[in-house]
Protein backbone atom coordinates (compact mmCIF):
# COMPACT_ATOMS: atom_id res chain seq x y z
CA UNK A 1 0.00 0.00 0.00
CA UNK A 2 1.28 2.91 -0.76
CA UNK A 3 1.81 6.06 1.84
CA UNK A 4 0.68 9.60 1.03
CA UNK A 5 3.26 12.43 1.20
CA UNK A 6 2.70 15.62 3.27
CA UNK A 7 -1.10 17.34 2.28
CA UNK A 8 -0.52 20.85 0.55
CA UNK A 9 -3.17 23.37 0.54
CA UNK A 10 -5.74 24.31 -2.04
CA UNK A 11 -6.54 27.61 -2.65
CA UNK A 12 -9.85 29.49 -2.98
CA UNK A 13 -12.98 27.41 -2.48
CA UNK A 14 -15.91 29.96 -2.56
CA UNK A 15 -19.06 29.87 -3.48
CA UNK A 16 -20.45 33.53 -3.47
CA UNK A 17 -18.75 34.56 -7.62
CA UNK A 18 -17.35 32.29 -9.86
CA UNK A 19 -14.36 30.23 -8.34
CA UNK A 20 -11.44 27.92 -9.87
CA UNK A 21 -8.67 25.94 -8.56
CA UNK A 22 -6.27 23.68 -9.45
CA UNK A 23 -5.72 19.93 -8.14
CA UNK A 24 -2.12 20.36 -8.58
CA UNK A 25 -0.30 22.10 -8.77
CA UNK A 26 -2.33 23.83 -6.49
CA UNK A 27 -2.95 27.25 -8.17
CA UNK A 28 -5.96 29.39 -7.96
CA UNK A 29 -7.37 32.61 -9.85
CA UNK A 30 -10.73 34.02 -8.52
CA UNK A 31 -13.09 37.22 -8.79
CA UNK A 32 -13.56 36.24 -5.04
CA UNK A 33 -12.70 38.56 -2.49
CA UNK A 34 -13.44 36.56 0.38
CA UNK A 35 -10.72 33.88 -0.34
CA UNK A 36 -11.49 30.64 1.87
CA UNK A 37 -8.83 27.76 1.82
CA UNK A 38 -10.10 23.89 1.33
CA UNK A 39 -6.55 21.93 2.65
CA UNK A 40 -5.93 18.55 0.33
CA UNK A 41 -6.49 15.67 2.45
CA UNK A 42 -3.51 12.93 2.91
CA UNK A 43 -4.84 9.43 1.85
CA UNK A 44 -2.65 6.62 4.11
CA UNK A 45 -2.95 3.24 5.36
CA UNK A 46 -2.77 2.86 9.42
CA UNK A 47 0.82 2.20 10.07
CA UNK A 48 0.92 -0.87 12.44
CA UNK A 49 -2.46 -1.91 12.77
CA UNK A 50 -2.62 -5.48 13.40
CA UNK A 51 -5.03 -7.67 15.52
CA UNK A 52 -4.95 -7.57 19.40
CA UNK A 53 -3.79 -11.06 19.39
CA UNK A 54 -0.51 -10.18 17.89
CA UNK A 55 -1.91 -12.43 14.23
CA UNK A 56 -0.37 -11.40 11.36
CA UNK A 57 -4.35 -10.95 10.20
CA UNK A 58 -6.75 -8.36 11.69
CA UNK A 59 -9.73 -8.28 12.96
CA UNK A 60 -11.05 -5.19 10.78
CA UNK A 61 -12.98 -6.47 7.64
CA UNK A 62 -10.88 -4.95 5.20
CA UNK A 63 -13.19 -6.83 2.12
CA UNK A 64 -16.22 -4.85 3.48
CA UNK A 65 -14.52 -1.39 4.38
CA UNK A 66 -14.49 1.54 2.14
CA UNK A 67 -13.72 5.13 2.69
CA UNK A 68 -12.80 5.54 6.58
CA UNK A 69 -10.87 7.65 9.08
CA UNK A 70 -8.95 6.33 11.94
CA UNK A 71 -7.75 6.84 15.35
CA UNK A 72 -5.33 5.27 18.07
CA UNK A 73 -6.40 5.71 22.00
CA UNK A 74 -2.51 6.11 24.05
CA UNK A 75 -2.81 4.04 27.17
CA UNK A 76 -2.21 5.93 29.74
CA UNK A 77 1.28 4.69 30.45
CA UNK A 78 2.81 4.42 27.26
CA UNK A 79 3.06 1.02 27.00
CA UNK A 80 1.77 -1.57 24.19
CA UNK A 81 0.29 -4.41 26.90
CA UNK A 82 -2.16 -2.01 28.20
CA UNK A 83 -5.54 -2.20 27.24
CA UNK A 84 -6.52 1.33 25.88
CA UNK A 85 -10.45 0.52 25.33
CA UNK A 86 -12.96 -1.61 27.31
CA UNK A 87 -14.43 -3.47 24.10
CA UNK A 88 -17.47 -4.66 25.62
CA UNK A 89 -18.80 -1.81 27.31
CA UNK A 90 -17.99 0.16 23.79
CA UNK A 91 -20.16 -2.56 22.26
CA UNK A 92 -22.85 -2.28 25.10
CA UNK A 93 -22.93 1.72 24.52
CA UNK A 94 -23.06 1.78 21.14
CA UNK A 95 -25.95 -1.14 20.99
CA UNK A 96 -28.08 0.85 23.51
CA UNK A 97 -30.66 3.82 23.14
CA UNK A 98 -28.44 6.60 23.15
CA UNK A 99 -31.41 8.89 24.30
CA UNK A 100 -32.12 12.47 22.71
CA UNK A 101 -29.12 12.32 20.62
CA UNK A 102 -28.14 14.48 17.37
CA UNK A 103 -25.92 12.17 16.44
CA UNK A 104 -26.98 8.36 16.23
CA UNK A 105 -29.60 5.65 17.10
CA UNK A 106 -28.86 2.58 18.49
CA UNK A 107 -26.10 0.59 16.97
CA UNK A 108 -26.40 -2.80 15.56
CA UNK A 109 -23.66 -5.63 16.96
CA UNK A 110 -22.06 -7.34 13.88
CA UNK A 111 -19.50 -8.76 15.65
CA UNK A 112 -17.76 -9.04 19.00
CA UNK A 113 -14.35 -11.16 19.72
CA UNK A 114 -12.22 -10.63 22.88
CA UNK A 115 -10.38 -7.85 22.06
CA UNK A 116 -12.34 -6.57 19.23
CA UNK A 117 -15.83 -5.31 17.98
CA UNK A 118 -17.81 -4.07 15.39
CA UNK A 119 -20.43 -1.93 15.33
CA UNK A 120 -23.06 -0.43 12.69
CA UNK A 121 -24.16 2.92 13.83
CA UNK A 122 -26.68 4.83 11.94
CA UNK A 123 -25.79 8.28 12.24
CA UNK A 124 -27.90 11.24 11.60
CA UNK A 125 -25.98 12.77 8.26
CA UNK A 126 -28.35 16.37 8.53
CA UNK A 127 -29.64 18.84 10.99
CA UNK A 128 -32.71 19.00 9.15
CA UNK A 129 -36.43 17.30 9.84
CA UNK A 130 -36.65 14.39 8.73
CA UNK A 131 -33.25 13.79 9.43
CA UNK A 132 -32.07 11.20 7.04
CA UNK A 133 -29.67 8.24 8.03
CA UNK A 134 -26.15 7.25 6.68
CA UNK A 135 -24.48 3.66 8.38
CA UNK A 136 -21.12 4.05 9.05
CA UNK A 137 -19.59 1.12 10.61
CA UNK A 138 -16.93 1.02 13.95
CA UNK A 139 -13.92 -1.15 14.54
CA UNK A 140 -12.48 -0.73 18.03
CA UNK A 141 -9.85 -3.16 19.81
CA UNK A 142 -8.26 -3.62 23.12
CA UNK A 143 -5.23 -1.80 21.62
CA UNK A 144 -6.78 1.26 20.84
CA UNK A 145 -7.41 1.30 17.39
CA UNK A 146 -11.08 2.91 16.23
CA UNK A 147 -11.94 2.89 12.54
CA UNK A 148 -14.83 4.60 11.40
CA UNK A 149 -15.94 3.60 7.88
CA UNK A 150 -18.51 3.89 4.93
CA UNK A 151 -19.24 0.24 3.08
CA UNK A 152 -17.86 -0.95 0.09
CA UNK A 153 -19.16 0.61 -2.78
CA UNK A 154 -21.02 3.83 -0.88
CA UNK A 155 -19.66 6.74 -2.54
CA UNK A 156 -17.43 8.95 -0.12
CA UNK A 157 -19.25 11.93 -0.10
CA UNK A 158 -21.38 10.20 2.14
CA UNK A 159 -19.19 11.05 4.96
CA UNK A 160 -20.61 14.68 4.95
CA UNK A 161 -22.95 16.41 7.96
CA UNK A 162 -25.13 18.90 6.42
CA UNK A 163 -25.00 21.31 9.60
CA UNK A 164 -25.71 25.04 8.36
CA UNK A 165 -25.93 27.46 5.37
CA UNK A 166 -22.71 29.48 6.71
CA UNK A 167 -20.66 26.64 6.54
CA UNK A 168 -19.49 27.00 2.55
CA UNK A 169 -15.72 25.89 3.18
CA UNK A 170 -14.89 22.46 2.60
CA UNK A 171 -13.20 22.29 6.01
CA UNK A 172 -16.03 23.24 7.61
CA UNK A 173 -17.76 20.05 6.12
CA UNK A 174 -14.88 17.94 7.43
CA UNK A 175 -14.65 19.01 11.07
CA UNK A 176 -18.04 17.69 11.50
CA UNK A 177 -18.19 14.79 9.00
CA UNK A 178 -19.94 11.62 10.37
CA UNK A 179 -16.47 9.03 10.59
CA UNK A 180 -15.46 12.14 12.95
CA UNK A 181 -18.61 11.92 14.71
CA UNK A 182 -18.67 8.15 14.71
CA UNK A 183 -14.99 7.63 16.47
CA UNK A 184 -15.70 10.30 19.02
CA UNK A 185 -18.90 8.19 19.78
CA UNK A 186 -16.73 5.13 20.94
CA UNK A 187 -14.73 7.29 22.70
CA UNK A 188 -17.38 9.03 24.65
CA UNK A 189 -18.91 4.70 24.95
CA UNK A 190 -15.37 3.79 26.40
CA UNK A 191 -14.82 6.92 28.80
CA UNK A 192 -18.00 9.48 29.34
CA UNK A 193 -15.30 12.12 30.47
CA UNK A 194 -13.02 11.76 27.43
CA UNK A 195 -12.42 15.06 25.29
CA UNK A 196 -13.53 14.74 21.64
CA UNK A 197 -10.87 14.33 18.33
CA UNK A 198 -11.49 16.71 15.74
CA UNK A 199 -10.97 16.16 11.60
CA UNK A 200 -7.35 17.58 12.31
CA UNK A 201 -6.50 14.84 14.94
CA UNK A 202 -7.50 11.31 12.39
CA UNK A 203 -6.17 9.98 9.22
CA UNK A 204 -8.13 8.74 6.41
CA UNK A 205 -7.59 6.24 3.78
CA UNK A 206 -10.07 4.11 1.40
CA UNK A 207 -9.77 0.20 1.73
CA UNK A 208 -12.03 0.23 -1.33
CA UNK A 209 -9.73 2.47 -3.53
CA UNK A 210 -5.94 1.84 -2.22
CA UNK A 211 -3.99 4.27 -5.29
CA UNK A 212 -5.77 7.18 -4.05
CA UNK A 213 -3.29 9.00 -1.84
CA UNK A 214 -5.17 12.75 -1.73
CA UNK A 215 -8.85 13.52 -1.19
CA UNK A 216 -10.79 16.87 -1.00
CA UNK A 217 -14.58 18.19 -0.24
CA UNK A 218 -16.19 21.18 -1.22
CA UNK A 219 -19.53 22.74 -0.70
CA UNK A 220 -21.69 25.63 -2.08
CA UNK A 221 -25.05 26.94 -1.08
CA UNK A 222 -28.29 27.29 -3.28
CA UNK A 223 -31.77 29.66 -1.84
CA UNK A 224 -34.50 29.69 -4.08
CA UNK A 225 -32.61 28.84 -7.61
CA UNK A 226 -29.21 28.41 -7.80
CA UNK A 227 -25.74 28.67 -6.09
CA UNK A 228 -22.60 30.34 -8.38
CA UNK A 229 -20.88 27.93 -10.21
CA UNK A 230 -17.27 26.53 -8.63
CA UNK A 231 -14.87 25.66 -11.43
CA UNK A 232 -12.26 23.59 -11.03
CA UNK A 233 -9.07 22.35 -13.35
CA UNK A 234 -7.71 18.91 -13.61
CA UNK A 235 -4.16 18.82 -15.28
CA UNK A 236 -3.23 15.51 -17.44
CA UNK A 237 -1.00 14.65 -15.01
CA UNK A 238 -3.86 13.08 -12.63
CA UNK A 239 -4.97 9.83 -14.32
CA UNK A 240 -7.87 8.36 -12.23
CA UNK A 241 -10.44 10.14 -9.94
CA UNK A 242 -12.95 8.85 -7.78
CA UNK A 243 -15.74 11.51 -7.53
CA UNK A 244 -18.77 11.89 -5.56
CA UNK A 245 -21.63 14.35 -4.88
CA UNK A 246 -24.36 14.79 -2.01
CA UNK A 247 -27.44 17.19 -1.50
CA UNK A 248 -29.73 18.27 0.71
CA UNK A 249 -32.47 20.55 0.92
CA UNK A 250 -31.87 22.58 4.00
CA UNK A 251 -35.29 23.50 4.60
CA UNK A 252 -37.60 21.50 7.75
CA UNK A 253 -40.42 19.92 6.05
CA UNK A 254 -41.32 17.48 8.40
CA UNK A 255 -43.72 15.75 5.85
CA UNK A 256 -44.53 18.79 4.34
CA UNK A 257 -43.80 19.55 0.57
CA UNK A 258 -43.23 17.06 -1.51
CA UNK A 259 -42.37 18.95 -4.77
CA UNK A 260 -39.46 20.37 -2.97
CA UNK A 261 -35.87 18.86 -4.48
CA UNK A 262 -32.05 20.13 -4.41
CA UNK A 263 -29.59 19.01 -7.08
CA UNK A 264 -26.12 18.94 -7.33
CA UNK A 265 -24.80 19.62 -11.04
CA UNK A 266 -21.25 18.47 -11.93
CA UNK A 267 -21.15 19.53 -15.56
CA UNK A 268 -23.88 16.41 -17.31
CA UNK A 269 -23.65 14.83 -14.08
CA UNK A 270 -26.70 15.07 -11.37
CA UNK A 271 -27.43 14.34 -8.17
CA UNK A 272 -31.01 15.14 -6.83
CA UNK A 273 -32.78 15.15 -3.53
CA UNK A 274 -36.37 15.28 -4.05
CA UNK A 275 -38.60 15.17 -0.69
CA UNK A 276 -39.61 13.70 1.60
CA UNK A 277 -35.77 12.35 0.79
CA UNK A 278 -33.87 15.01 1.89
CA UNK A 279 -31.00 13.94 1.08
CA UNK A 280 -28.96 11.87 -2.17
CA UNK A 281 -25.62 11.19 -2.26
CA UNK A 282 -24.17 9.28 -5.79
CA UNK A 283 -21.04 8.53 -7.58
CA UNK A 284 -20.35 10.81 -10.67
CA UNK A 285 -18.69 10.40 -13.70
CA UNK A 286 -16.12 13.34 -14.58
CA UNK A 287 -15.95 13.57 -18.45
CA UNK A 288 -12.31 13.85 -19.57
CA UNK A 289 -10.84 14.71 -23.40
CA UNK A 290 -7.81 12.74 -24.73
CA UNK A 291 -4.98 14.53 -27.21
CA UNK A 292 -4.28 13.22 -30.45
CA UNK A 293 -1.36 10.88 -28.95
CA UNK A 294 -4.02 10.12 -26.72
CA UNK A 295 -2.97 11.20 -23.38
CA UNK A 296 -5.27 13.46 -21.54
CA UNK A 297 -6.13 16.79 -21.64
CA UNK A 298 -6.27 19.16 -18.74
CA UNK A 299 -10.02 19.62 -18.53
CA UNK A 300 -11.98 22.50 -16.86
CA UNK A 301 -15.59 21.31 -14.62
CA UNK A 302 -17.89 23.44 -12.54
CA UNK A 303 -20.38 22.33 -9.82
CA UNK A 304 -23.73 24.09 -9.12
CA UNK A 305 -26.27 23.55 -6.62
CA UNK A 306 -30.04 24.32 -7.45
CA UNK A 307 -32.99 23.73 -5.41
CA UNK A 308 -36.85 24.63 -5.94
CA UNK A 309 -37.95 27.98 -5.39
CA UNK A 310 -38.73 29.40 -1.98
CA UNK A 311 -36.64 27.08 -0.54
CA UNK A 312 -32.58 26.12 0.85
CA UNK A 313 -30.20 23.83 -0.53
CA UNK A 314 -26.47 22.70 0.34
CA UNK A 315 -23.96 20.33 -1.31
CA UNK A 316 -20.80 18.93 -1.68
CA UNK A 317 -18.78 17.29 -3.95
CA UNK A 318 -15.79 15.29 -3.12
CA UNK A 319 -12.67 14.21 -5.21
CA UNK A 320 -9.96 11.03 -4.57
CA UNK A 321 -7.31 10.79 -6.44
CA UNK A 322 -3.45 9.61 -7.18
CA UNK A 323 -1.27 12.78 -6.91
CA UNK A 324 1.48 12.73 -9.18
Amino acid sequence: MKISSVSRTLCVIAAFFVTAWWLYPHIAESAHTRSETTELQPLAPPLGFTAANANDDTAFPEEKAGFSAYYRVGGSDGGESEPRLNVKSIADALTSDPGESEIRKAGNLNELGLNFGIVELPMYAAFVSPRPIENVTVYFDDQGWIVAYLPTGKPAAAIWKYKSVGDTTGNAELANNLLVLAINEVLKANDASAAEVGHSAVAYYDWENADCDAFVLFSAVANGGASAPVKFVIPRTIKGIQASAAAVIASDLDGGNTANWARVRVDENEVRATAPNLLAVSSIVLEREYDEDNTLKTSLHQMTVEVSEGESAAGVVMLLYDKP
